[in-house]
């Protein structure tokens, strides 16, 4: 049996070394890649919840606008929609060629369940579990660079936390994660491995669940931050990224700066850029 420690080597060697696929490795990636394109295409989320998806974010405010006030979230633009497929079809992909260098790979999108909260893991890979995730190469870096500890504003290592908690009866390497990355844009693919945060999930949960039940959302969890020398402020990267940040922040202008917008909380000084004014269509780049 391989170790997952050596999964990006064998899958370099793998695509550098062409040979004939497992027909059975195929068909069902094939099914799988069906699977995904199926949901990600006719995904409407027309009521949000608690998931392990959004377990980790660090802003409860959001998560309280998701239960309370779905209907107000920003849609997501068609480009953004073929973004996540995109990411969606790479992630499957690493699934396939890690059985195809000779990992054990097991329970791809099993169902894992905390106190009523539902997840997906993307797999476990030599008694490991592993989360496959996409990036940009900016992005990326954070995975080959082992920063997420310190810059996580999408919460993955408490998603990680969650399905390490649920799939816990699954897996050989109990008290450790990984996250197998692909950066999207230049091919390059790294092992992000990290200790299982110190949190009974369980308990996480039933304090989202008190959070969710109270009446009004709570604070917001980030502030604005000042942008250049003008005297006007911007939303920072999490906030940027919120589908209710022109619900959580009343009077948001948005100015397209060379190739993404940039969201103003306060204008002191006109920018001499384009301001845009279909908001709820702007994606962040």
């Amino acid at each position: 049996m391989k170790s997952v420690d050596t999964l990006v080597e064998d899958i370099y060697h793998l695509v550098s070394n062409p040979q004939g696929f497992s027909p059975e490795n195929v068909r069902s990636f094939g099914e799988s890649l069906a699977t995904r394109l199926s949901y990600r295409l006719s995904e409407d989320r027309q009521s949000g919840e608690l998931r392990a998806s959004n377990i980790g974010k660090p802003c409860n405010r959001q998560l309280w606008y998701d239960v309370h006030c779905h209907d107000e979230r920003e849609p997501l633009p068609p480009a953004a929609r073929l973004k996540f497929l995109f990411g969606d079809i790479l992630e499957e992909l690493l699934l396939f060629l890690g059985k195809e260098a000779g990992h054990d790979v097991r329970h791809e999108q099993a169902e894992v369940t905390i106190n009523g909260v539902k997840g997906h893991i993307d797999g476990i890979i030599d008694g490991r579990l592993v989360d496959c995730k996409s990036a940009s190469t900016y992005a990326f870096e954070k995975f080959r660079e082992h920063r997420l500890a310190s810059d996580d504003p999408f919460g993955y290592i408490d998603q990680l936390g969650f399905y390490l908690d649920g799939a816990n009866d699954r897996l050989v390497d109990k008290d450790v994660g990984s996250f197998l990355a692909i950066d999207k844009t230049l091919g390059n693919i790294t092992l992000d491995t990290y200790a299982k945060p110190n949190k009974n999930y369980a308990i996480v949960v039933e304090q989202k669940k008190e959070m969710l039940a109270q009446p009004e959302p709570p604070e917001r969890a980030f502030q604005d931050q000042p942008f250049q020398k003008s005297g006007n402020k911007k939303l920072g990267v999490a906030c940027s990224y919120c589908p209710f940040k022109f619900k959580c922040w009343p009077g948001l202008r948005v100015f397209q700066y060379a190739n993404k917008p940039v969201f103003l909380t306060h204008v002191a000084r006109e920018p001499k850029v384009s301001e845009v004014t279909n908001n709820q269509e702007t994606e962040v780049a």
